[in-house]
This record gives C-alpha cells, sequence and structure tokens, in this order.
C-alpha cells in the first residue's frame, strides 16, 4: 500500500510539473500580431497605381503569419491624393484577410482621403491593448488632435497592456538630435521644429505605460534609410518604409499572453518574407 501510495504521489507531481509547463508555454506564447508598412506608394522616381509591388507579392505571406489580426499603413499610401491612386490602393488592400488601417502622410493628405477612410485621427481598444492613429500637421501633434490624444492616453492608460501610436513623419526626429544621421525622406522639408519632445513625449513618459511609435517616412529610394528602431524609458521609437529595392520591409508585432512585445523586421525583397535584421539590435548611425 506504502509503494503504491507513493507512485500515486509521484504521478500527481510529474502531472503537475507538466501543467506548470503548460501554463508558462501558453503565457508566453503569442496572443495576436499586427504589421505595419510604412510608404507603400514605393519609390519616389517610379510610382505606380496601388501599392508597393514587393508588398503585393507577399500578401498572401503576410495574411499567413502567426495569429495576425490587423495591419496598418503609416502613410503615403499614394504618390498623388487623386482617384485613380486611391481606388488601385484601396483595390490592393482589399487582399488582405484582415482590417487594414492607415495613418495618413503628406501625400495622402487631401479632400479625397476622408472619402475612402473615416478619419484621420482616431483610437480603438484590441486584445487589451490601446490603438492610436494620427495625422500630424508639419510634424506637429496640436489643436485637437492633440486634444483628442491627451483624453484618449488619460482615459485608457490604466486599462490597457500597451499603447500602439501610428503616424507617418518622424516626429521625433530632428537634425540636431541623436536621430539626426538617420536619412529621412523629409531631410529638406523638415519645419525646424516639433512639439513631440515639448508636449507629447513627456504626456507619454509619464504613462510609464508600455509605448511603441511608429513611423513610415523611410525607404522611398536607395539613399534613404529603410528602418530604425530606439528605446528609451518606457518608449519605443520605430520607423520603416519601402521603395529603395533593397530593404523594402515591413515590421511585425507580437503581443503575448502577458502582454509583452517583440518585433520582426521582415524584407521584401525575395520570394518569402526573411529577417533583415534583429530590430532590437539596430543602432543609431553616428
Amino acid at each position: 500500500m506504502r509503494s503504491r501510495n507513493y507512485l500515486l504521489l509521484l504521478v500527481l507531481i510529474l502531472s503537475a510539473c507538466d501543467n506548470s509547463n503548460d501554463t508558462i508555454e501558453d503565457d508566453t506564447s503569442v496572443r495576436y500580431s499586427f504589421f505595419v508598412a510604412g510608404h507603400t506608394y514605393g519609390n519616389a522616381n517610379n510610382p505606380q497605381l496601388g501599392l508597393h509591388p514587393p508588398l503585393i507579392e507577399h500578401i498572401e505571406d503576410i495574411n499567413n503569419l502567426p495569429s495576425i489580426k490587423l495591419g496598418v499603413l503609416t502613410g503615403d499610401i499614394v504618390k498623388d491624393p487623386q482617384k485613380m491612386y486611391f481606388d488601385a490602393v484601396v483595390s490592393d488592400m482589399d487582399q488582405f484577410d484582415m482590417p487594414i488601417h492607415v495613418a495618413a502622410g503628406n501625400h495622402d493628405r487631401g479632400d479625397l482621403f476622408l472619402d475612402y477612410f473615416p478619419e484621420y485621427y482616431y483610437s480603438e481598444v484590441i486584445e487589451d491593448d490601446l490603438f492610436v492613429i494620427l495625422s500630424p500637421t508639419a510634424w506637429n501633434i496640436e489643436g485637437d488632435q492633440k486634444l483628442f490624444l491627451e483624453s484618449t492616453i488619460e482615459a485608457y492608460k490604466d486599462k490597457v497592456n500597451n499603447i500602439f501610436i501610428f503616424v507617418h513623419e518622424l516626429i521625433w526626429w530632428s537634425p540636431d538630435n541623436k536621430f539626426g544621421k538617420v536619412e529621412i525622406n523629409w531631410r529638406p522639408h523638415y519645419p525646424g521644429s516639433t512639439n513631440y519632445w515639448t508636449e507629447i513625449e513627456p504626456m507619454l513618459r509619464e504613462t510609464n505605460k508600455s509605448t511603441v511609435i511608429y513611423a513610415g517616412d523611410l525607404g522611398t529610394t536607395s539613399r534613404v534609410d529603410a528602418y530604425m528602431y530606439y528605446q528609451e524609458g518606457n518608449i519605443t521609437y520605430i520607423a520603416n518604409g519601402m521603395g529603395g529595392g533593397v530593404e523594402d520591409n515591413i515590421i511585425v508585432t507580437y503581443v503575448n499572453n502577458l502582454g509583452l512585445v517583440e518585433f520582426d523586421l521582415l524584407g521584401l525583397n525575395s520570394d518569402s518574407l526573411y529577417e533583415i535584421i534583429e530590430l532590437s539590435e539596430y543602432k543609431l548611425p553616428e
């Protein structure tokens, strides 16, 4: 009898260990994922109707990514804000098996944009995370848009795990700060200042909430950087784009059951999606 009880106890211990491992695996498994694509009209010197061809060629691959739930195009989806360009882009977007959001860029804004997309700025809670779509004016988040961002952050900061913000311009960039060596599309047109560091960054930092800001004004030609990454405190800065023809890419964000995030930088210039680099190991150029 003592031997039988010992064996039963051993079985229960092993079973508990197995259940514990299953719980750990469940906690760290992917809850959902989403992709971000910048400058999706592609090469500025050779534009076409619709999305950048390497992106179109990988739509099926993107649809099959693990637990993929949505996509965000971070601006400059069209070369010119004309009906024929928007019609072609919307037709291409319909090939995705998931909702696609658009953070309007300078090439997109105009009377027609709101005929195709609901708002220039709005928010949505998805899987206990806050998604905020913005469209800064001359690199600044101001006026009603700033009030919207403030009220949204205040309303949800204690109710969500992560805050994901999407813009077109690298509103944190300046030729004189740590990001100044990143080659962006708009360097010659930098407006001279941005209210990000004085008014927006303090608001995000004070939440102590994991916050990721994605921008899409990179990659349009081979002279422009195709991606960047930087993490400081609770805020992570990511930018990417396509059109250069060498490192055209998307960013895939994976969120696990603990609410922790990881990123994949996936290249488009091959028959299949491939990792360009481990994005978290990226170093700002000096």
